[in-house]
């Protein structure tokens, strides 16, 4: 054996990887429960937001913005259309697919952004304002570090 048990609660302690999949599960549960009388996991207000701010996205254009690998995406599309959220058409330029919301979309996503404010301001407030700032600058710089990037690139 060649590590230490030292080695491995070093791991458990200082990892940023099993670090922010542990706070994702527990952020996401919590959305995923807020958002629960809007009929909605936070995934699905996601691509819903996504499609109404991106105003007709092609299946591509909306995996891009949303950063949801296009398998996972497809599924949560077949269920918001077995729904009636969303309509899926296909544009007259090859092999494209163009989505948008529905009214029953536009309604659901109209109640749930109420439900999502309020979780937003529940965060907020528990973890102070400027830390939440902070918080979401973390995020985006470490999403922007050209290492990461090129870990992308071969995935």
């Amino acid at each position: 054996m060649n590590f230490t048990h030292e080695d491995l609660k070093q791991i458990g302690l200082s990892c940023l990887n099993l670090s922010l999949r542990r706070t994702s599960r527990l952020i996401t549960s919590y959305y995923d429960l807020q958002l629960k009388p809007t009929g909605l996991r936070i995934t699905q207000f996601t691509v819903l937001a996504s499609i109404a701010y991106e105003n007709d996205p092609s299946i591509s254009d909306l995996a891009r913005l949303t950063d949801i690998d296009r398998t996972t995406l497809q599924r949560s599309l077949e269920i918001l259309s077995r729904d009636g959220l969303i309509a899926i058409t296909k544009k007259e330029i090859g092999n494209v697919k163009g989505i948008s919301l529905t009214k029953k979309g536009e309604q659901k996503l109209t109640k749930a952004i109420e439900f999502w404010k309020e979780i937003q301001k529940t965060i907020m407030e528990d973890l102070g304002k400027s830390e939440f700032k902070q918080t979401l600058k973390i995020l985006s710089e470490l999403r922007d570090l050209p290492t990461l990037q090129i870990g992308l690139e071969n995935v």
